[in-house]
């Protein structure tokens, strides 16, 4: 069961890391009046400016051919939605910050184990030391989302230092949004009701094919799991692991969606006790005789792996030594065709 309504301080310094502009608004529009009420401190950083967004563009500017600089002026449209959305919900606009990541690339970024997006984090959780962290959960089948939760759960600050509450949010995993798991809810009364369709309503640009599920996310609570879902976890295509020296074995348990679909490839992202990155890439298309495991960031080939089975319904074997003992280790399966995932990324470490 859901343990309980989330009390915030004027004590509290509650950090909310988003992907895109208008996440602020489905999520927790609730969750930003009742630390703005509560007089705590607020920051909010926008990982990307939301600009890949091609058919959103083609519907808010009557265009078909989108260009970089379209891209960018759309981007530019998205903050200004973004900082009247804030408004509406009482929030000051220096309490923003945009990291200007690429939309619709966060993954890449991760399996590059590129340093933009963890330094930025780092940084920011170093210098406002938060109380409450509010970030995805990795278990959200939107590929920048469970991407950015991977990328908080590399950071160091998870293992030392801050004695914080970690707070994940759904919102591209219907299911997920409506189950009983544990965490908390942030109740919402009409006026504040009123003001969170306000600020949906500013992002006009994202109304014209999306916006009475933009409104769906206006209800009287909020709700915000303390951990990661259980049953993403169970659900997830990679069904278990066994990691050692000796060997390694990695059990899949793959669907297929009509948004996710084609070819597929298991992405391993991570880092070893000492901290160092762990990327690797093994595509189970043909999955006939070894398979070769490389590093996404070279494209070198590190190993080599074998499928008994299926894509579907298997069991890859890694060749000896390609994971390190003790490593803090994610896997995702990832389709060549579709723009959401399967599912997100689940632990399968030892951490």
């Amino acid at each position: 069961m859901v343990t309980g309504p989330l009390s915030v301080t004027a004590a509290d310094r509650v950090l909310v890391v988003l992907p895109h502009p208008d996440d602020e608004s489905l999520a927790a529009a609730g969750l930003l009046q009742h630390v703005v009420a509560a007089g705590a401190a607020l920051r909010l950083v926008f990982v990307t400016d939301g600009d890949n967004n091609p058919w959103a563009q083609r519907a808010t500017e009557r265009r078909v051919l989108v260009l970089a600089r379209d891209r960018r002026r759309f981007g530019a449209l998205r903050r200004t939605e973004v900082l009247a959305a804030l408004a509406t919900l009482g929030v000051p606009t220096d309490a923003a910050s945009f990291l200007e990541l690429p939309d619709q690339g966060l993954t890449t970024l991760l399996m590059a184990a590129d340093t933009r997006l963890s330094v930025a984090l780092r940084q920011t959780l170093d210098e406002f030391r938060p109380t409450i962290l509010v970030g995805p959960s990795r278990h959200d089948r939107h590929p920048d989302h469970s991407a950015l939760a991977v990328a908080l759960e590399l950071s160091p600050y998870t293992l030392r230092g801050l004695p914080l509450r970690h707070l994940r949010f759904f919102i591209h995993n219907p299911a997920r949004r409506s189950e009983p798991e544990q965490g908390v809810t942030i109740a919402l009364d009409r006026e504040q009701l009123a003001r969170k369709l306000a600020a949906i309503a500013c992002h006009r640009s994202q109304q014209f094919w999306r916006g009475g599920w933009l409104r769906s996310f206006a209800g009287a609570q909020e709700r915000f799991l303390a951990g990661e879902s259980r049953s993403g976890e169970d659900l997830h295509p990679v069904a278990g692991a066994r990691l050692g020296t000796g060997s390694t074995e990695i059990h899949l348990a793959s669907v297929t969606h009509w948004r996710s679909f084609g070819p597929r490839t298991l992405l391993l992202a991570g880092q070893t006790p000492a901290g160092e990155p762990i990327r690797l890439s093994i595509s189970l298309w043909p999955r006939l005789g070894a398979i070769p495991v490389r590093d996404p960031r070279t494209r070198e080939l590190v190993g080599r792996a074998r499928l008994a089975g299926s894509s579907r319904h298997g069991v890859l074997h890694l060749d000896p030594g390609l994971l390190p003992a003790g490593a803090l280790l994610l896997a995702k399966v990832e389709h060549r065709f579709g723009f959401f995932d399967e599912a997100g990324w689940k632990k399968i470490g030892d951490r």
